[in-house]
């Protein structure tokens, strides 16, 4: 099918908008099973000819944490889920100086060009258990490269389900919605956990500063009015132990105090 300027132009635009919103809810997905998501990617030029060379067009992913890729990994470098136009899911892992490229790290899910998020996070759970046998290292194809972009449209659309936030897809506002409710919930679950036990921890004068200060980063960038406030009262109440000593342990703790009257 042969498209004018104006209409190509538009359906790249479209295309980006629904890859992005299926990464969303493949996000959320995972998020859900607490799986630290870092970023989110969506790409729509259906007709760039530069993918000629991987033998793919539009492409989205989901990345990870280094810290979480490590603790399953072992090492560092790159790794995510790629979601491929032609092929459907991946996921790809390239360790720091190995010289290898995306799609010789490939383990292949299958299931389709556009499963449901749940089954790309099912997918996951296998790849964190063994991540040299998940999946295939055989590449399926089930579309052509640049083939009847709004049929893919199309099937793309349908999946874009998430319900966190109202607004379209705009660089990665949905995403980050999503991503705060999960670090809301998992802060209020660990400040509200019964049995915790005091432990020591030794910080320098400039490492408490830089904790608080990430604290008030997260303050002022959460769009979350309640992570806004329990990132508030948590690093009040470091620096108010800091300056007490030990036993101030359980005079500071109005961040508990928030997370359990919200319970």
């Amino acid at each position: 099918m042969t498209f004018t300027e104006d209409r190509a132009t538009q359906v790249r635009s479209d295309l980006e908008a629904a890859i992005g919103g299926y990464m969303v809810v493949v996000a959320g997905a995972l998020l859900d099973e607490d799986v630290p998501v870092a970023s989110i990617s969506a790409y729509g030029d259906f007709d760039d000819p530069s993918q000629d060379a991987f033998d793919g067009d539009v492409e989205g992913s989901v990345e990870f944490t280094h810290a979480f890729t490590r603790s399953f990994l072992g090492d560092g470098g790159d790794a995510g889920l790629l979601w491929c136009g032609v092929s459907g899911w991946s996921f790809f892992h390239i360790p720091e100086s190995s010289g290898r490229s995306l799609l010789d790290s490939a383990r292949w899910m299958g299931g389709g060009l556009t499963p449901e998020p749940g089954r790309v996070a099912a997918f996951l759970s296998e790849v964190r258990l063994d991540a040299r046998n998940a999946g295939s290292g055989e590449r399926p194809f089930y579309r052509a490269p640049h083939s009847e972009p709004e049929v893919l449209l199309g099937r793309l659309r349908v999946l874009d389900t998430a319900g966190e936030c109202v607004e379209p897809w705009s660089g990665d506002s949905r995403f980050t919605c999503l991503r705060s409710s999960a670090c809301q919930r998992r802060a209020m679950e660990d400040l509200t956990t019964a049995g915790q036990e005091i432990v020591d921890v030794v910080l320098h004068t400039g490492e408490l500063k830089a904790l608080t200060g990430l604290l008030e980063y997260i303050e002022g960038d959460t769009p979350h009015d309640e992570l806004r406030e329990l990132a508030r009262r948590l690093a009040r109440d470091l620096t108010l132990r800091a300056r007490d000593g030990v036993q101030s342990v359980d005079d500071h703790r109005e961040a508990f105090t928030y997370a359990d009257g919200r319970r």
